[in-house]
């Protein structure tokens, strides 16, 4: 398993219909339900999120963005930085077994 970091930006969030945005809340629930994500959540300048995800490979967690609703509109990118876990909190240390 491999671990990421993930920071979404968005180039024009007024292109953020209430439609779209329940398709991008619904495309990342699925994700947290089948235990891909850690956490998920806005960034304080309101301009993109951040997440942490697990994934068999790089190519998986592009394939998961391509798909996702903001990149497919292209009103979002996204960099992707892999890292290895070697300290985790006790709480969180289930999720990165």
């Amino acid at each position: 398993m491999m671990y990421f970091m993930v920071e979404g930006n968005l180039s024009d969030p007024k292109k953020i219909t209430p439609d779209l945005m329940q398709e991008h809340m619904a495309y990342t629930q699925k994700a947290l339900d089948a235990g891909m994500f850690l956490f998920s959540g806005l960034k304080e300048t309101m301009d993109g999120g951040l997440f942490i995800l697990k994934a068999e490979s790089q190519q998986e967690v592009e394939q998961y963005l391509n798909n996702e609703p903001f990149a497919r509109e292209e009103i979002q990118s996204y960099r992707v930085v892999a890292f290895n876990a070697h300290y985790t909190n006790p709480l969180a240390k289930a999720w990165f077994e």
